[in-house]
């Protein structure tokens, strides 16, 4: 079953769409099951000016692109990337064990701004 959470979101994916340029952008998927999620970023001077995706898969993992994209789209990326392990956990509510690949790219969309958005050594 799905939670609230990811009805809302599969059903009104507020940010699924395509930038026609981005000054960031990735992919990411799960090879045992096939979900991919491409996140696009338009990031200026600090600030994520818009955030939005296309994925292809199960309910959950579309829902899991634009529940990533709400929490970031108009944020400051110092913000974003404070969101800590806990926020992250709890973003797509409690999911059933064949929907916790989602909760796993999630987590790598997060990583993945932080590998980018690193200050330089």
């Amino acid at each position: 079953m799905f939670n609230e959470i990811i009805v809302k979101n599969f059903s009104d994916p507020a940010f699924a769409s395509e930038l026609d340029e981005a000054t960031a952008s990735i992919e990411i998927g799960n090879p045992v099951c096939g979900d991919r999620i491409r996140v696009q970023l338009d990031v200026t001077d600090g600030l994520i000016k818009r955030a939005r995706y296309q994925a292809w898969g199960c309910a959950t993992s579309l829902a899991t692109g634009n529940v990533f994209c709400a929490c970031i789209d108009g944020k400051p990326l110092s913000v974003v990337l404070d969101t800590s392990n806990d926020d992250i956990e709890t973003m797509l509510g409690e999911l059933e064990p064949s929907q916790h690949h989602c909760l796993e790219m999630l987590r790598a969309l997060f990583q993945w701004l932080k590998q980018i958005h690193a200050p330089a050594k």
